[in-house]
């Protein structure tokens, strides 16, 4: 029996079966939300206005720039999307506002009416103009600086500014503060197309942040739970450290509320952050995979420290960039360490290695392309991979892959405990029933010898041998060694052991053998061959002529007769 009534009715079957649907179904979602993103791409408004090319650019700051009637053809051209940090530090800024400014002409398959404006994500804060009109903003500028460089910037053009078939004016103030872009795509069309596709947009990059938190938290309780409870297990404490650090750096891409100080900080504990968690997710790695690697773990610490000294003490605004820049490569190198660890633990075969390494390898996959994400941000230079540019952030579906294969983890390991109950229980019970089944043994066997007269020295003596034989039936037991063992002679002992018990001593030891095969050929699969081996005798032939002399059949009969019977 097993010791609790919830895990008697617990079918094991059905875990493992609910265990790989669970797993096929997942790893459908999880992929599905990777490549959800092209497929928004694909999905644009139509008809629509591309405003992607050519814009105008200042990186003065002055408000009379908001107005449709601004002549701005002396600016200097630039195209967006893109990255216009760079020339930002031409003039030695590496913090500022610019002006973008572009003229564009809605035709008549523009249904006349509101129309909405995508302008893709921008770095750091925003306002938007259209002919002069304010018509939407993210983020605050400095002083009280608020970057908000994920968000969609998906903003409602009211009927009253709008020129239908006319030229109108879009004008963008931008923040920047080490990182100064405009990404994503860039339209205007009819509302219905507008909201369908700034929904959608927003869900992917907005509240799945939200959804990977929320996920993150109740696995941070549930981990913390079990390391309180199995201190001795490190994989559930690094667990929860990589939940920890996790948090700042899912948040920074979702998060609605100005909660630094200014960007500075901002930056300092995103790098911590992503630092901290490329120390603790490889250290999880070693422990869930079994893999004893102290030097790299004292190298990962040392990092850490060095991060954080160097963060605190040595790092201004004007050395954001570089540090950003070097952190970014360090991380993406740690990646690639992390994704060798599932390698060799596949190839070691590691415990769980089959359960997690695909879950784990996709999130590394997923920290590696943030990794050239923020490269470009920081440094200016787009990343290709082939023909595809990384720009948008998908580490948050990659934790969401992660909270899955560590659950599929949980679950294996409750299966693999309520099998190790099992067993334990059911050796418990063939323990106490095979006991139980000796003593009667030895009951019945003194209780049954014939009336003879003996000293109390022999007695004694005979007692010990069947006490011995009923413990070690199964090992290869002789005459000699049981006279041995008494001070006897052989034929003595075996005459002796007659008249005591009424059996002859090779009959007594066959006798329990074969009640152990029969046991065996009841309730196992095993070869009778193997159990003839298993249970102490020397051949299959000796096996098959003395089964049938306690068992009034044979082997293959008596496991056939029992079968029938049990069906």
């Amino acid at each position: 029996m097993m010791p609790n009534k919830w895990l008697e009715t617990f079918d094991r079957e059905t875990v493992v079966y609910a265990v790989k649907i669970s797993f096929v179904v997942g790893s459908i979602l999880a992929l599905a939300l990777l490549f959800s993103f092209p497929y928004l791409k694909m999905t644009l408004p139509d008809p629509r206005v591309d405003l992607e090319g050519q814009w105008k650019i200042s990186l003065d700051d002055q408000g009379i720039f908001k107005n449709a009637e601004f002549n701005d053809a002396d600016w200097e051209s630039f195209t967006l999307p893109g990255n216009f940090i760079l020339k930002a530090l031409n003039i030695n800024s590496v913090e500022g506002a610019c002006w973008l400014r572009k003229k564009v002409v809605l035709g008549p398959d523009m249904v006349k009416g509101n129309l909405g404006i995508c302008l893709g994500r921008i770095g750091n804060a925003d306002e938007v103009y259209f002919n002069g009109v304010r018509i939407g903003g993210m983020g605050q500028f400095p002083p009280h600086e608020f970057s908000m460089w994920n968000h969609p910037r998906n903003y409602l053009i009211p009927e009253g500014i709008i020129h239908f078939e006319q030229e109108n004016t879009i004008a963008i103030r931008v923040s920047y503060f080490g990182i100064g872009e405009v990404l994503g795509r860039m339209f205007i069309s009819n509302l219905d197309g507008w909201s369908r596709y700034s929904v959608a947009l927003t869900f992917t990059q907005i509240t799945m942040g939200y959804i990977t938190i929320a996920m993150g938290c109740a696995l941070l309780m549930i981990f913390l739970f079990f390391y309180l409870k199995r201190t001795e297990n490190g994989e559930y404490l690094f667990y929860c450290l990589q939940l920890c650090f996790g948090l700042p750096v899912v948040l920074e891409l979702c998060n609605y509320w100005p909660i630094f100080v200014d960007n500075k900080m901002r930056f300092t504990i995103l790098g911590f952050a992503w630092v901290a968690l490329n120390v603790a997710h490889p250290i999880f790695l070693h422990r869930i995979y079994n893999l004893e690697r102290v030097w790299v773990e004292r190298i990962l610490w040392f990092y850490l420290a060095l991060v954080i000294f160097i963060g605190v003490f040595f790092t201004d605004k004007s050395q954001v960039r570089l540090h950003g820049i070097i952190l970014i490569i360090s991380a993406v190198s740690v990646g690639f360490y992390n994704f060798s660890c599932h390698v060799s633990a596949l190839v070691k075969k590691s415990p769980y290695a089959k359960t997690f390494s695909f879950f784990g390898v996709t999130v590394v996959l997923c920290a590696i392309h943030d990794g050239f994400v923020y490269f470009s941000k920081f440094s200016g230079y787009p990343m290709r991979i082939f023909s595809y540019e990384p720009t948008i952030m998908i580490f948050h579906v990659g934790a969401i892959l992660l909270y899955t294969g560590t659950a599929l983890i949980l679950v294996t390991r409750f299966i693999d405990v309520t099998d190790e109950v099992e067993n334990l229980n059911e050796s418990l019970e063939n323990f106490i029933i095979e006991n139980s089944m000796l003593s009667e043994k030895l009951e019945k066997t003194l209780n049954k010898r014939p009336a003879v007269s003996i000293s109390n020295l022999a007695e004694e003596k005979l007692k010990n041998v069947i006490k011995y034989i009923n413990d070690n039936y199964l090992d290869d037991i002789s005459r000699e060694d049981l006279a041995n063992s008494v001070g006897v002679h052989p034929d003595s002992l075996g005459k002796q052991f007659k008249k005591y018990t009424g059996h002859k001593l090779g009959d007594y030891i066959y006798e329990l053998r074969v009640n152990e095969a029969a046991r065996r050929l009841r309730e196992e699969d095993t070869n009778i061959i193997d159990i003839a081996f298993d249970v102490g005798f020397e051949s299959v032939r000796t096996f098959n002529r003395i089964f049938p002399k306690f068992m009034q059949t044979t082997p293959n009969n008596y496991r056939r007769l029992y079968r029938k019977d049990s069906d």
